[in-house]
């Protein structure tokens, strides 16, 4: 296995490299020490995740014993517990499970103020405005504390608001009128973006930026092929899309952007065959070689990214 601990003791032992960093990135070298970072983020959004789905089931199966309002009141408490938990840890020592428990809280406020509008109805026929709401709610407390997850969670609450819904069928049961709507909510991400960008450089929510825009784009030219008449349009709007993402992710070396265009790009591919071939064991040959060819590529775009990032 290559490794490049005898060039770290070599230049500890003429001087060149501190002895504690030598150290360190030795041990690193001979994989003594292994992050477990990514784990650790994966297990706590788990974790967070849970919670939410144990509320969902606890408040369906005892709304007739909690009642509505106790249920809206432990909600809204809930949240609140949770905000004062991060208000209070922001400008102290941060460790890995405070974001998460900002994500609790901002998940918890989207609940109670779900429910109490399904319960109620305060805003009427204009319910979605509570979407828009929470999208700005969400949206303060992301840059209060600076946390992606947050913005993500604002940004989705965007896409809800402009009526834009993930569904399984989506390619027969959705007209161009959502290809529209997801347009303009990738416009709106991208608008946001440059501001922001603009009024603070240093900023981290750059990538939550783009990353949305990029799925809710070719998502949205993907629902177009819903319309018999625009399959051909709404195919080539998603290559097009998909060539814009590649050529972004190539130039700023973010390998997802790449990942997402092979993706979004066989799908396009593949459903527009799908109508025009019409022979179903040509159909499953053809979806069996795309996919084949799509792995084949992924892998070489990973390798091609690994030999980027160690040059």
């Amino acid at each position: 296995m290559f490794s490049l601990a005898p060039e770290l003791e070599k230049l500890r032992d003429d001087g060149l490299l501190d002895p504690a960093a030598a150290t360190h990135l030795i041990a690193v070298e001979r994989r003594e020490i292994v992050s477990v970072y990514a784990e650790l983020r994966f297990l706590t959004w788990a974790g967070v995740m849970l919670i939410i789905s144990g509320v969902s089931v606890l408040v369906a199966r005892h709304i007739d014993e909690i009642g509505p309002l106790a249920i809206a009141a432990g909600l809204g408490i809930a949240a609140l517990v949770c905000y004062a938990w991060a208000e209070w840890k922001r400008t102290r020592r941060v460790s890995l499970v405070d974001d998460f428990i900002l994500l609790l809280a901002s998940l918890l406020l989207s609940a109670a103020v779900g429910y109490i509008e399904g319960q109620w109805h305060l805003l009427g026929s204009g319910w979605p405005r509570h979407l828009l709401v929470l999208a700005v709610v969400h949206g303060v407390v992301a840059y209060r504390f600076e946390s992606r997850l947050v913005l993500s969670l604002s940004l989705s609450s965007l896409a809800s608001y402009l009526g834009i819904e993930r569904r399984g069928d989506f390619l027969y049961a959705v007209s161009v009128e959502m290809t529209v709507r997801a347009l303009v909510c990738a416009g709106i991400c991208l608008a946001w973006r440059a501001i922001d960008l603009r009024g603070r450089p240093q900023t981290t929510f750059t990538p939550v930026f783009e990353h949305f825009a990029a799925n809710i784009a070719m998502w949205g030219t993907l629902c177009m092929m819903g319309e018999a008449n625009l399959r051909v349009v709404a195919c080539l709007a998603t290559l097009g899309l998909a060539a814009l993402s590649a050529w972004h992710g190539l130039r700023t070396r973010q390998e997802m952007f790449v990942i997402y265009a092979w993706i979004y790009g066989v799908i396009a591919v593949d459903v527009l065959m799908a109508v025009m071939i019409r022979e179903p064991v040509v159909i499953s040959l053809f979806v069996i070689v795309s996919s084949i060819a799509a792995i084949v590529a992924l892998f070489v775009t990973h390798a091609r990214f690994k030999e980027l990032s160690s040059s």
